[in-house]
């Protein structure tokens, strides 16, 4: 379906941006080339358990700057594309145009795809971003000796908005008192508690966040949903936080799961 915002293009341009977006690695390959980026002895399971949160926090922004380096690219690769199909019109206009008009124009008939590709990927930002976090929480987790795992299509059904569940999906749906049910949100904007999963009696559900903000108002709001949460150790910190003790350090993760102190 066709969002509200988006420009007009003809099936020609279309598959022109496709193309380009396209060409934006998987939520997979990305954090392959985070995890790359960064010094490999902060990939050690040791150094994980006793920096969770600093690992979390330096492995997502790696994962965002990787992503935003393949967006760049995306957009000389859509004028190379452009320019390829659109030989004849290009040479029309400059046999008819002085330079300054030629310019102009060919900047009028490329500005949609532009537009158009800055608002797919922007699209595409949001949605890799939160997946992305996910697909981290999950590694670096299990680099921790933590058994954790993302719900199947079919588990889905019944987990609903779970991102992850520990130790299994297995136990998570036939004994989910002896599981933990985790929902990873890389920030809370404001429609934040409609993406958060009903609380079953059973469930012990833990929302993983990395948000530089957390108010008091909305601390208030998580503890009403019964509801813990883990955000970055510095955030927990602030005063109107310290006290609240649904509220904890994204450190303390991995041991409140389970896995042995170091």
């Amino acid at each position: 379906m066709k969002m509200q915002d988006e420009p007009n293009l003809s099936p020609q341009d279309e598959r022109i941006v496709n193309a380009a977006i396209a060409g934006i690695p998987s939520v997979e390959q990305i954090l392959f080339e985070a995890i790359r980026a960064i010094p490999q002895e902060r990939f050690d399971s040791k150094y994980i358990k006793e920096n969770f949160s600093r690992c979390v926090v330096e492995l997502e922004r790696s994962a965002y700057s990787t992503y935003i380096e393949h967006e760049k690219k995306a957009f000389p690769s859509m004028i190379e594309l452009w320019v390829n199909q659109n030989k004849e019109i290009i040479d029309s206009l400059k046999d008819k145009l002085n330079d300054l008009d030629f310019v102009k124009e060919i900047c009028k008939l490329f500005y949609p795809l532009a537009r158009m590709l800055e608002f797919r990927a922007g699209q595409m930002r949001k949605t890799r971003g939160g997946r992305t976090f996910e697909r981290i929480l999950e590694t670096l987790l299990k680099r921790t000796g933590c058994e954790c795992e993302r719900p199947s299509k079919d588990a889905r059904r019944i987990l609903k908005r779970i991102d992850l569940v520990v130790p299994n999906q297995h136990l998570a749906l036939t004994r989910p008192d002896q599981a933990f049910f985790l929902s990873c949100k890389r920030t809370l904007r404001e429609r934040w508690k409609q993406t958060i999963p009903e609380r079953k009696p059973a469930w012990r559900v833990f929302m993983v966040t990395v948000d530089d903000e957390l108010p008091e108002d909305k601390a208030k709001e998580i503890d009403q949903l019964g509801i813990i949460a883990y955000v970055k150790d510095e955030l927990k910190l602030q005063p109107h936080l310290r006290a609240m003790d649904w509220i904890r350090k994204l450190s303390d993760l991995p041991f409140d799961l389970g896995i042995k102190a170091v």
